[in-house]
This record gives structure tokens, C-alpha cells and sequence, in this order.
């Protein structure tokens, strides 16, 4: 009985880790494609635990784990299709009592969704009547919620560990171009020192500077040449990069005891952009959001339509003067002990290239971010 609780676990959640790595390195970022890839999992878990399970009327009620994802992932027409598919599988037994049941579980996800996956896993103890069975289904749900949270918190640990490596990389480019940068200028500051107007002898050494000088043009040519922003648009949905940015950022908030906040659009909201750039730019307004903060933080992120979709960044860090807010934009300026002072400058031009903007708004405790970004309109209609 063990080693076969052991294989519908691992059949069980074989689907959905493997739905999981896709949605998060696939670069297709369609909300609807996603959640039909996460329909296509449960399906597919619910299939591979009735073929192994067929004939063993003892394991049965193992069918109920995928309704239960179902529910918690809010999937009402795939809950209803694992339904039905659960239904058919109790035919020869009393169908009144399983269908009086089942209908209790909809009516608590439609009308108390908190806490839907105690409530579901108690009514299910109180309709089974094998008390050895109930304990299987109970330990085996809770096991496999956890592992597959587990794995999501995984995922998120990783991309986050990319993000920091990028900025690894960019800290150390800096450090190379400054360190190739130094060495011409100090050439340049020695033969000054010495350099002697009166002195015919040293008029030689206006063409060393000029050389030194010529050497540090080429590595800044070099330098702007290898960082320059590249833009590859496409088509994709706005609230699907959010959704993807705040499932990044819970678990690193959390852990620092941050509260955050976000409102996200459930409808489809369309526009021409970099995925991987704009990723870049959220990713680094909340660093700067969670670096402002000094205690009690509060970070939330909020929409807004009009003419175009505005994504709204507020925090209750310390702040920014006013008399800064123009030089944050500049390049290389920073506030930050350790800070480069590319990041704004490099959200600003991100979001440019995007026909968008960036504005930073003061509050009286915390600042408020509004990135600003154009609609898609597909033949001439908006896709709202």
C-alpha cells in the first residue's frame, strides 16, 4: 500500500512539476495559453492516476487531489470536467451521495473560498466511510501541495539568483571599463605634471596624450558599442509579466518582512514589448523600493487604463528629494553606498524605446513609481 501511495505521488505531480519548468523558461507569455497548459497537467494527472489505479476501488479517492488544484488555482470549467470524470468512475456506486457531495464542494468555492482545501478535505472524511482511506487522501493532498510549493519556491529562488548574477555582471563590466579607463588617464595626469610649457623637449609629449586620449575614445566606444540596449518586441499580455514579477519578489519580501500589496488586472491587456527588458525594469524599481525601506515596509503595485497602461510602484521607504529627482536620471548618479547609477538611466531608456515612460512621484513617506506604456491595438481597435 505504501510503495503505491508513492507512485500516485509521483504520478500525481510528474504533470504539474513539468507544467511548472515550462511556463517559467518558456518565453511564450500568453495568460490564456498558460493557464490551458495548467488545465492540460490536472487533466493529465487525473488520467495517469485512474490507469494506474484501475481496479482498485481502495485508491479511488486519490482522484480528488487534481480537483482540488482545480480549485485552488481557480480553474471552474476544468474542476467541472475532473468532476465529471470522477463521477463516471463511482457509476456502480450510490451516484445520489457522490453527486449531493460533490455540489457541497462547489458551493463552497463559489461562496467561501478561504481555507476551500481544509473544508474540502474534512467533508470528503465525513462522506468516506473507510477511516484508513480518508488518512491516505488527507496526508497524501497535504504531501503533494507542499512538494509542489516547494518546487514553485524553487523556481522563484532561481530566477532570482539570475537576476542577481546579472547585476553581478554588470558591476564587473563596470569595474573593467573603469579599470581600462584608469590607466590611460593616469598616463595622461604624470606627463601634465611634468609638461613644462617653455620646455621645446617636451613639446613630444602631446603626442603620447593624444594617443592615451585616442585609447580611452576607443574603449568607451567599445564600452557603449557591447552595452547597448536592444528592443525585440512582440505581442504579449502586460498582466502575465506582472504576475511573473510578483511571484520573483514574494518569497525575497517575505523573508526581509516587507508587506506587499498588488492589484492586477485579470483581463488580458496586450502590448508591443520586450518581455525580458520590461522584466528588467519592475525587477529593478522594487530592489530600489525594497533598499528605500528602513523598518514596517510597504511595497504595492497597482494598475491603471486609460489611453495607455500605467503600472503604479509605491513604497514607504525614505524617499526622494526633490532637488534629486532630476539627477537620478543621470547616469552614474547614485545615493546608494555600492549603487552604479545605471539603473534609472537604463529603466528610463528601456521604457523610452518602448514609447512609454517613467515618472517618479515624492510622497510624504515612500515614493511612488508610474511606468506608462502604450496599448496594443490589433487592426485598429484596442484589444480591451
Amino acid at each position: 500500500m505504501i510503495y503505491q501511495v508513492l507512485f500516485n505521488i509521483i504520478i500525481l505531480l510528474f504533470p504539474l512539476i513539468v507544467n511548472l519548468f515550462y511556463c517559467t523558461y518558456s518565453n511564450n507569455i500568453n495568460k490564456e495559453q498558460n493557464k490551458l497548459y495548467l488545465d492540460l497537467s490536472l487533466l493529465s494527472s487525473l488520467y495517469l492516476l485512474i490507469i494506474y489505479n484501475k481496479g482498485n476501488s481502495d485508491l479511488i479517492i486519490l482522484f480528488n487531489i487534481p480537483l482540488i488544484f482545480a480549485f485552488i488555482k481557480k480553474r471552474t470549467f476544468v474542476s467541472i470536467v475532473i468532476t465529471f470524470i470522477i463521477l463516471m468512475n463511482y457509476i456502480d456506486s450510490n451516484i445520489t451521495i457522490y453527486i449531493i457531495e460533490y455540489l457541497i464542494y462547489y458551493l463552497i468555492y463559489i461562496f467561501y473560498q478561504k481555507n476551500i482545501l481544509n473544508l474540502f478535505l474534512i467533508i470528503k472524511f465525513i462522506f468516506n466511510f473507510n477511516l484508513l482511506t480518508s488518512i491516505i487522501f488527507v496526508v497524501t493532498t497535504y504531501l503533494v501541495i507542499f512538494l509542489y510549493k516547494k518546487g514553485e519556491d524553487i523556481i522563484k529562488l532561481h530566477m532570482n539568483l539570475k537576476e542577481l548574477e546579472k547585476e553581478k555582471q554588470l558591476r564587473s563590466s563596470l569595474f573593467k571599463i573603469t579599470h581600462e579607463i584608469k590607466n590611460p588617464i593616469a598616463v595622461c595626469k604624470s606627463y601634465l605634471d611634468m609638461f613644462d610649457i617653455n620646455n621645446k623637449d617636451h613639446a613630444r609629449y602631446i603626442d603620447i596624450l593624444k594617443e592615451e586620449m585616442n585609447k580611452i575614445l576607443l574603449l568607451l566606444q567599445d564600452f557603449l558599442a557591447m552595452n547597448k540596449i536592444k528592443i525585440q518586441k512582440e505581442i504579449l499580455d502586460i498582466n502575465l509579466l506582472l504576475e511573473d514579477v510578483v511571484n520573483q519578489f514574494e518569497p525575497v519580501l517575505k523573508e526581509k518582512n516587507i508587506k506587499f500589496k498588488h492589484n492586477i488586472c485579470q483581463d488580458e491587456v496586450f502590448i508591443e514589448g520586450d518581455y525580458n527588458r520590461l522584466n528588467q525594469v519592475l525587477i529593478n524599481m522594487i530592489k530600489n523600493s525594497v533598499e528605500a525601506i528602513e523598518k514596517k515596509g510597504v511595497i504595492s503595485i497597482d494598475y491603471k487604463i486609460d489611453d495607455n497602461f500605467k503600472i503604479i510602484i509605491e513604497d514607504n521607504g525614505i524617499g526622494i528629494p526633490e532637488d534629486e529627482l532630476e539627477k537620478i536620471k543621470e547616469p552614474f548618479y547614485t545615493t546608494k553606498k555600492n549603487g552604479t547609477g545605471l539603473g534609472v538611466s537604463l529603466s528610463i531608456e528601456i521604457i523610452n524605446a518602448h514609447n512609454g515612460k517613467l515618472q517618479y512621484v515624492p510622497l510624504e513617506k515612500g515614493t511612488r513609481v508610474i511606468i506608462e506604456l502604450p496599448i496594443y491595438e490589433l487592426f485598429g481597435l484596442d484589444v480591451n
